[in-house]
């Protein structure tokens, strides 16, 4: 396993190994139990305390999106680690990767919230999302496809709490997320590994 801790970052060689071969046949891969509990534990007040605001993304869908310093600083902090950079890089066999830029969001059930087909091409190279429902909810089902053929490559209930699935980003690909039912909402941690730096002050070079 891979897990983002406190104060470190384990890793397993063998499930890197494992994690590898999968990432290359199917584009995608599911890393269980990322975040240890006592980050997920914090992780849920914040959640339940912080302001959720309306975000939609013209062609692609809707959803709301936490607003809390402390909590997305944490997540980010966490992903950004150099070793676990470099174990995504090695797992997915793209980079250099030298950050993640993400968001947190919610699908409430039965509200709409969802993602159609799109790429993100352009956006990163490397997607992630990270399972932050403590409980388990119905539908918010990933979906990978070829674009050309339309052909799916994968379907993933990502339901673990704490588990976080990586998936490749490409031209040639799309993908999706589907809307929520029943009682619970779908919360997640989303985004890309880019390369390169972000430019803070406007320059052109």
């Amino acid at each position: 396993m891979i897990q983002l801790q406190k104060s470190k970052v384990v890793a397993d060689p063998e499930d890197v190994e494992r994690w590898k071969i999968e990432f290359r046949e199917k584009h995608c891969v599911v890393l269980p139990k990322l975040l240890e509990v006592p980050l997920l534990d914090f992780l849920v007040e914040r959640l339940e305390r912080g302001r959720w605001l309306d975000n939609v993304n013209e062609d692609v869908g809707h959803e709301i999106v936490l607003y809390d310093v402390r909590a997305t600083g944490l997540l980010h902090f966490g992903v950004n680690a150099p070793f676990f950079l470099k174990a995504v890089q090695e797992i997915t066999g793209c980079g250099p990767l030298t950050r993640f830029e993400g968001r947190v969001y919610r699908f409430t059930p039965n509200s709409g919230h969802h993602a159609e087909w799109h790429s993100d091409s352009g956006n990163g190279l490397i997607g992630m999302s990270l399972n932050l429902s403590p409980r388990a909810f119905n539908g918010g089902l990933f979906q990978l496809r070829e674009l050309q053929t339309k052909r799916v490559l994968a379907e993933i209930a990502n339901t673990g709490w704490g588990n976080a699935m990586l998936f490749r980003i490409s031209k040639h690909l799309q993908h999706r997320v589907t809307e929520v039912s029943g009682e619970e909402p779908k919360t997640a941690f989303a985004g890309w590994f880019k390369s390169g730096y972000p430019n803070l002050f406007g320059a052109t070079h």
